[in-house]
């Protein structure tokens, strides 16, 4: 059995805290006890080392408990420092917005960012290189600026002639069956591009032959778009299906071109035709409803009503003479316009 107990002790006049030990043997019970007695002082951080009273040797326990009292004077690794040991700083010194740039040290430009406003500057950037007497790099070595300008000034002399900037094949087809849409635009296109839906079987040749040949519309770039088929499922159906893959063409132009804004007519036809589609549904909602008449659609929904014949004997005899009045007027009129058209007056 082990117990742990405390006490006090004197050092030099200082009241400390000591730590008793205390260990029962098992098979004695009598008052034959081995102290072991160690010092630990919680005002300073002072650890002296164990001593030892017995003979016996230090145990596992003895070693915990000794291991723990020097840890505890230490600081630990999560440490928070309290506000009044912070650093004692001058408010004048200390900026709190220090400034983004100016700390960098400022280099020279490279020879490649000197030549500026000219389309096909790796020519002159490589002079440069070579009157310095550097290594040209990589990028600019080759012969691909002189091939660009090549091509540049040939598509200018076919657009001044009128030609095609490209290959014409030489397949004709005389009455083309494939479908081309102009779509609207995206965010991200500008208006030097042009989106068009084309069949799945149908490449940038194709669409770049077509427009110049139909439209007289030059294609610079084409690139191309493939939706995913996406799954879907109907609203009475079990199973699923895919839906259909589209093909999308962007083309670049060498005009812009902006879609004609949609006539106010259109807009308040759309407007008109879904406000009465909502009056007519509030007909389907209830039963109680269901005989309600609706002015929507110029009421074609409603149901004719019949005109009410009845009329009593004592009505007809006080309608009777107005009736035949009126229809000898009406009679009357006719016949005057009838003399008048024959006699022309």
């Amino acid at each position: 059995m082990v117990s742990f107990g405390s006490g006090t002790t004197s050092r030099s006049g200082d009241s400390e805290r000591t730590l008793h030990i205390v260990k029962y043997t098992k098979l004695d019970r009598s008052h034959d006890l081995n102290h072991v007695h160690f010092p630990f002082t919680m005002a300073k951080i002072f650890t002296p080392p164990l001593t030892y009273s017995t003979y016996q040797p230090m145990t596992s326990i003895l070693r915990a408990v000794a291991g723990v009292a020097r840890a505890i004077p230490r600081r630990f690794v999560h440490h928070k420092m309290s506000p009044k040991d912070y650093p004692k700083v001058n408010v004048a010194d200390v900026d709190l917005n220090p400034p983004k740039y100016g700390f960098r040290r400022e280099r020279k430009p490279l020879l490649s960012q000197l030549v500026k406003d000219t389309l096909f500057p790796a020519v002159a950037i490589k002079e440069l290189y070579k009157n310095e007497g550097k290594p040209v790099p990589m990028k600019f070595r080759g012969n691909n600026d002189e091939v660009a300008r090549r091509n540049y000034e040939r598509f200018q002399e076919e657009v001044a002639m009128g030609l095609p900037h490209f290959k014409v094949g030489n397949k004709k087809v005389y009455l083309p069956k494939a479908r081309v849409i102009l779509l609207h635009p995206l965010a991200r296109h500008t208006p030097y591009q042009a989106r068009f839906l084309v069949p799945r079987n149908f490449n940038k040749l194709d669409l770049r032959d077509y427009l110049w040949h139909v439209y007289g519309l030059r294609a610079l770039n084409v690139t191309v778009q493939l939706t995913p088929r996406v799954w879907k499922r109907r609203q009475n159906d079990f199973a699923r299906h895919r839906s259909r893959q589209l093909k999308i063409m962007t083309i670049d132009m060498e005009e812009p071109f902006v879609w004609p804004k949609l006539p106010e007519k259109a807009q308040d036809m759309g407007y008109t035709r879904m406000k009465e589609q909502l009056e007519y549904s509030k007909r389907l909602m209830g039963k109680s409803d269901a005989e309600r008449p609706v002015d929507a659609f110029d009421g074609i929904f409603n149901k004719t009503e019949l005109p009410n014949t009845f009329v009593s004997a004592k009505s007809q005899k006080v309608l009777k003479e107005k009736v035949d009045a009126m229809v000898a007027k009406e009679e009357l009129a006719i016949d005057r316009r009838k003399v008048a058209q024959f006699l022309k007056l």
